[in-house]
C-alpha cells in the first residue's frame, strides 16, 4: 500500500511539473508482486469490453470501440499500447497469436504472428564444448528471432478493421511521445533486468536513468525512438517495419550486438509473412473451446487435459480440494508428455498431424494413463502412429513475460490475443534508432538436441504461397469458448509453460464450478507439468493441502522468494442475456474497460 501511495504522489507531481494529465493513473495500480489482501470484483458492462494488462492500454481500446472501431481495431491499439506501457512483456520487437470470432460469418480465424528462425541461424550457437546449452542463452541478439507482431496485427486489420491503420496506430504514438509513468510493475521488471540492460548502451539510455539506477515509482520515461518507428508503421503499413529504414536498424543491431551477435538479415524481415492457420477446437461438458493450432501447444494440451477432467464429475475434484489438485495433476502430466514429445512448428512436421494428439481412440488411453499413474513419478509420452518418441522434460529457457488481452465488441465479434517477447525485457537489448527491445524467441527451442519437433532448424519450407522458417513451440493459449454456436467467454494468460495450467483452471473455474470471470481469476492456481505439483501462494490452505498431497506421492516443492503468484490472466463474458462480465488478475497491473 505503501509503495502505492507513493505511486500516487510521484505521478501528480510529474503531472505538475509538466503541466499536463498525469501519463497513468495511479489508482489503477494494485500491487503486483504481492498477494493482494482484497481481491477485485467482476465488471460489467451492456455494449463492449476490453480486459488487459494495463489500464492505459484497456482504456484505449475501449475509447476505439467507442469511435465505431471493432474488436480487431481495438486489438491493434491495445497491443501497440502494451508495447510502451508494458515493454517487459510484448512489443513490437516479439510475436503474437490472435484468435478472433467474426460474429457476420459465424467463423473464428487464427492469426499466427509468431517469431520465426533466422536463415542463417545455428543451433550450435546456443551450445558449449560439452554439447551444452550456454548459460544466460536469451541474452543478446543470437536468441531473436524475427518478430511476428506487426504482421500479424497488420494482416488482422487488413482482413477484418474497421477504421484506419494510421487511426488505430495513433495511441501507442502519442504514448510513445507523451511519457508514462513508471508503474511497480515495470519498475520491478527493470530492477530484475538492470545487469542485462547496463551491458547494452541503447537499452541502459531507454530504461535507466541517472548513473544506471532504476527509475522510481512515476518516473515519466518518453521514448522518442519508438514512436518515430511506430509512426513509420502507421504511415507505411508493415512495410515501414520489415524494409527500409527499421529493417535496417534491426540488421545492424543484431548483426553488430556486443553481446552475443545474431544471424538476421534484411532478407529474413523482408521475407517473414504472418499465417491464417485453421484453429483447434475440442469439446468438453456441452462447450466447444476453440484456439490456436501449433505453434502453440496450448490448445492441444488443454484438450488432453480436459478429456481427462471430464471423466470426473466437478463436484468430486473442487479445485482447492486434494482431490480437485491431484486430478489436475495427472491429467497435466500425461498431456505435457505428449506436448513435449510431439508438439512443434506444424510444418515442419511431415510423419503425422499434430492434430491427431486429440484423436478420441487416443484421449482414451491418455485417460487410463492419467489413473494409473502414480504421483511423484512422470508419465511417458502415449503413442501416436506407433511413434515411440523419447520423453522430453520441460525446456528451462521458456520465459514468462508475456501478456493476453481480451475483447468483445458492440457486435459481438470477439478476440483472445497472447503475445509476448519471451523472456522479461526479451533478449534485453533496445534497437538502437527504433526504441523497441527485441525477443529471445529461439531459446523457446529444444536447443539440446536436433530432428525432433521443437528442435532449432534454419531450413526454409513451403508455407502457403512463401518460402518460411521454422517457428518455436509456444505455450500461449488463447481461447474462445462457445455453447451452442455462440461465443460465451474469452480468456488466455501468460506464465511460460504455466500458462496452459493458468487457462484451463480458470476455465474450469467458471465452466464446472459456477465463478463469475473474475473469481476464476482471482482464484489460487496450481501446475504439474510431468514433474514436480507446484502450488501458488494464493491457497489460503496451502499447508494442509501440502500435507495430504505429499502423503499421496506428490512431490510438492516449497515456494521461492518472489515466485509466490503466477500470470496475468484475462477474461470476458458473454452472459445470456448479453451482459458483458469482466476480469483483470490482480497479480498484474490489469484493468477491465468498456461501457
Amino acid at each position: 500500500m505503501i509503495r502505492w501511495f507513493l505511486a500516487a504522489v510521484l505521478l501528480l507531481l510529474h503531472a505538475a511539473l509538466l503541466q499536463a494529465d498525469p501519463p497513468t493513473d495511479p489508482g489503477d495500480y494494485p500491487e503486483p508482486s504481492d498477494v493482494p489482501g482484497v481481491l477485485p470484483n467482476a465488471v460489467r458492462h451492456k455494449s463492449a469490453m476490453v480486459a488487459a494488462a494495463h489500464p492505459l492500454a484497456a482504456k484505449i481500446g475501449a475509447d476505439i470501440l467507442k469511435a465505431g472501431g471493432n474488436a480487431i481495431d481495438a486489438t491493434v491499439a491495445v497491443q501497440m499500447a502494451l508495447g510502451v506501457v508494458e515493454p517487459q512483456s510484448s512489443g513490437i520487437g516479439g510475436g503474437c497469436f490472435i484468435v478472433y470470432y467474426d460474429a457476420k460469418n459465424r467463423k473464428t480465424h487464427c492469426i499466427d504472428g509468431r517469431e520465426e528462425t533466422p536463415a542463417a541461424a545455428k543451433r550450435e550457437d546456443f551450445l558449449d564444448s560439452s554439447g551444452k546449452v550456454v548459460k544466460d542463452a536469451m541474452t543478446g541478439c543470437r536468441a531473436a528471432g524475427v518478430p511476428g507482431t506487426v504482421a500479424g496485427m497488420h494482416l488482422a486489420h487488413q482482413k477484418w478493421g474497421k477504421l484506419s491503420w494510421k487511426q488505430v496506430m495513433q495511441p501507442a504514438i502519442d504514448l510513445a511521445e507523451k511519457g508514462i509513468g513508471v508503474t511497480p510493475r515495470l519498475r520491478d521488471a527493470i530492477a530484475a533486468n538492470r545487469s542485462r540492460l547496463m551491458k547494452i548502451p541503447s537499452s541502459t539510455a531507454q530504461y535507466l536513468v541517472t548513473n544506471g539506477q532504476v527509475p522510481e515509482i512515476g518516473t515519466v520515461l518518453r521514448f522518442p525512438h519508438m514512436a518515430h518507428t511506430l509512426r513509420l508503421i502507421a504511415e507505411q503499413g508493415q512495410a515501414g517495419f520489415y524494409e527500409g529504414e527499421v529493417a535496417d536498424y534491426i540488421v545492424k543491431c543484431v548483426q553488430n550486438c556486443s553481446i552475443a551477435p545474431g544471424r538476421m538479415t534484411l532478407d529474413d524481415l523482408k521475407n517473414y509473412r504472418a499465417l491464417e492457420r485453421d484453429p483447434i477446437d475440442f469439446p468438453y461438458r456441452g462447450y466447444q473451446l476453440v484456439g490456436m493450432p501449433p505453434p502453440s501447444s496450448g490448445t492441444i494440451t488443454l484438450g488432453i487435459i480436459f478429456h481427462c477432467l471430464e471423466q470426473i464429475a466437478p463436484k468430486d475434484r473442487q479445485p482447492t480440494s486434494v482431490n480437485g489438485i491431484d486430478a489436475w495433476a495427472r491429467a497435466e502430466s500425461v498431456a505435457f508428455a505428449d506436448r513435449n514429445a510431439y508438439l512443434g512448428d506444424q510444418d515442419w512436421q511431415t510423419n503425422y498431424h499434430m492434430k491427431y494428439l486429440l484423436a478420441p481412440s487416443r484421449l482414451s488411453q491418455r485417460w487410463t494413463a492419467a489413473q494409473e499413474l502414480k504421483p511423484g513419478t512422470k508419465a511417458k509420452p502415449g503413442e501416436l502412429f506407433n511413434l515411440q518418441p523419447t520423453p522430453r522434460p520441460d525446456n528451462p529457457n521458456e520465459g514468462n513475460n508475456t501478456t493476453h488481452f481480451s475483447i468483445v465488441d458492440a457486435d459481438r465479434n470477439v478476440v483472445s490475443c497472447t503475445t509476448t517477447i519471451e523472456n522479461g525485457m526479451g533478449c534485453g537489448v533496445v534497437v538502437p534508432g527504433a526504441g523497441f527491445l527485441l525477443n529471445n524467441e529461439l531459446t523457446d527451442f529444444d536447443l539440446d538436441k536436433a530432428g525432433e519437433p521443437n528442435s532449432l532448424d534454419a531450413s526454409r519450407r513451403t508455407v502457403g504461397d512463401h518460402l518460411a522458417g521454422k517457428r518455436p513451440r509456444s505455450s500461449m493459449a488463447p481461447l474462445i469458448i462457445f455453447k451452442e454456436g455462440q461465443p460465451v467467454m474469452t480468456v488466455g494468460s501468460p506464465g511460460g509453460p504455466i500458462i496452459i495450467s493458468i487457462v484451463g483452471e480458470t476455465v474450469i473455474n467458471v465452466l464446472d464450478h459456477g465463478m463469475d470471470m473474475q473469481q476464476a481469476i482471482n482464484a489460487a492456481r496450481y501446475t504439474c507439468r510431468n514433474g514436480k505439483l507446484e502450488i501458488d501462494g494464493m491457497m489460503k490452505n496451502r499447508p494442509e493441502l501440502v500435507k495430504q498431497l505429499e502423503a499421496r506421492g506428490w512431490k510438492v516443492p516449497e515456494l521461492k522468494a518472489g515466485n509466490t503468484v503466477w500470470g496475468g490472466a484475462h477474461g470476458i463474458r458473454i452472459l445470456p442475456d448479453g451482459t458483458l462480465e469482466g476480469g483483470a488478475d490482480p497479480r498484474r497491473e490489469g484493468a477491465v474497460r468498456g461501457y
